[in-house]
């Protein structure tokens, strides 16, 4: 009911001394505010919220004297007649702490009507989204974002301008040819290889010039067109990114260039360099246990390349791979496209595809050095992650998207412990504390002293010695020289 849910909004915004995020509180005793349409247009766009006006924010959030009915008609004419498109929301007049107020409960818009804007400002202007407790207008790309789930985007078919054939991989493409001539029916075996270039959207339709797809799937260095249609990995040596107090601000700071299959295997290699791995001895033979996943990594990664936005106005944005001492995080320029639910992502395959052809071209685009094909293009890449990540026994995958961005974050377990070891296992497994790790990625860098590593780390020598007791125990770290009470003594990564 409107009733309670007007008093549980206004208990919050006193607790805060502010409106909330989805709560719009003013007193309207000199008549419903002017910008109250611009309010209505941000919760349309945004998830929905309630507006409630006969309460004052400057009296500490208590109901004033109003005309309610006269608000409430100018809460419909806003939501009615004052935007497009219209908004149906639920307006009512009701009592709270003995005074009536209006109240208007704005409903999200669906995706397709989106964006909700002010007619009197027009779409550019006039297209609002909801900050902390204002209104902010909507930029270009975000307006852009939300027209294009109104259709189907076609920015990876668009032609490079001044390239040509011979900027393809020669035997790379010759082997997205033959797999099609061998998997996919007498169509493409009945032309000639230029044909099934253009028939697949790797060339324009007039065969002169490479599309953006074509060049990402099979570019010998796509980033000689598209300079920051890339990926950058950065490793922070704190949590929160800030640097550490010897002004170390980044472990490892790399870009990540080439075709897709490249980018997707150096992001990996980047990693794989800034984090530990452990060799589990079973029955089997060794097995490689890494901190992440590699199996994990390289569907995430490939899905932050296939389903990037790839709009003009996203092409100075690059796909951000960030390692953390307690995450990993994943982030691609554009929100998640379609009318699908993100948590839904990780429980059964789902498939809505932004960038159609360059998605159809990874389906037989092999990668480096395997025949593995870069995405399955079946829905199934976040499935994957969930299940890896529980066989590894870590957290399951954190999703965080809004109209700029898509990110996902794999996180370390937030408590230090030994598990036992399964059965003919070698060693134990550990789980390293987020400060471990930091401890760790600072000797990636190589040898460093407890002193050095105290000082960088913000901490005491006695609890730098503890953590490197720990590591020195789990075999992933030791010292440099043979005595440890040498003034020279320092510690250095095993493995």
């Amino acid at each position: 009911m409107l009733v309670d849910d007007v008093g549980d909004a206004v208990h919050k915004a006193r607790a805060a001394g502010t409106d909330l995020h989805r709560t719009e509180i003013k007193s309207g005793a000199g008549g419903a505010p002017k910008t109250i349409q611009e309010t209505v247009s941000a919760f349309a766009n945004g998830s929905g919220g309630l507006i409630i006006l006969g309460v004052s924010e400057k009296d500490g959030f208590t109901a004033v004297p109003v005309d309610a009915p006269k608000l409430a008609n100018a809460l419909a004419t806003a939501c009615c007649d004052q935007v497009e498109p219209a908004v149906r929301a639920e307006i009512a007049v009701v009592e709270f702490e003995g005074k009536p107020v209006a109240v208007a409960a704005v409903p999200e818009l669906e995706r397709a009507k989106k964006p909700c804007y002010v007619k009197t400002q027009g779409l550019e202007r006039g297209s609002y989204v909801r900050g902390h407790d204002g209104d902010r207008h909507l930029s270009t790309y975000e307006i852009h974002s939300l027209l294009t789930g109104r259709g189907q985007p076609k920015d990876d078919s668009v032609p490079v301008d001044g390239t040509a054939t011979s900027d393809l991989l020669q035997r790379e493409t010759t082997a997205f040819v033959q797999r099609l001539r061998d998997t996919r029916g007498q169509v493409f075996v009945e032309v000639s290889d230029e044909q099934v270039l253009r028939m697949t959207g790797v060339l324009a339709p007039d065969g002169s010039t490479v599309t953006v797809a074509g060049l990402l799937a099979l570019g010998r260095f796509p980033q000689q067109f598209l300079p920051q249609l890339n990926v950058t990995f950065v490793a922070f040596p704190t949590i929160d990114a800030r640097p550490m107090a010897d002004g170390t601000r980044f472990l490892d700071n790399v870009p990540v260039d080439g075709p897709i299959p490249q980018m997707v295997e150096g992001a990996w290699a980047a990693l794989g360099r800034n984090v530990t791995r452990r060799a589990i001895v079973n029955g089997m033979g060794r097995e490689d246990v890494w901190e992440y996943p590699p199996r994990a990594v390289r569907e995430l990664v490939a899905n932050a390349l296939m389903h990037r936005d790839y709009h003009p106005l996203a092409q100075g944005s690059q796909v951000r791979v960030e390692l953390y001492p307690d995450r990993l995080e994943i982030t691609s320029p554009g929100g998640l496209y379609g009318a699908i639910n993100a948590e839904a992502l990780q429980r059964s395959p789902i498939t809505s595809t932004r960038n159609l052809f360059l998605a159809r071209l990874l389906e037989d685009v092999a990668m480096p050095h395997s025949e593995q094909v870069v995405a399955e293009n079946r829905g199934t890449g976040l499935f994957v992650v969930a299940n890896e990540l529980e066989r590894s026994g870590l957290p399951p995958l954190e999703i965080k998207t809004n109209l700029l961005s898509f990110t996902a974050t794999i996180r370390q377990p937030q408590v230090s412990a030994t598990h036992p070891a399964p059965p003919n296992t070698a060693i134990a497994d550990i789980v390293l504390t987020p400060r471990q790790q930091a401890v760790l990625n600072l000797l990636g860098a190589g040898p460093r002293s407890a002193a050095e590593l105290a000082d960088a780390l913000g901490i005491t020598r006695a609890a730098v010695g503890q953590h490197l007791r720990k590591l020195e125990t789990a075999g992933l770290v030791g010292v440099t020289t043979d005595s440890r009470r040498s003034r020279l003594v320092q510690w250095q990564r095993t493995r």
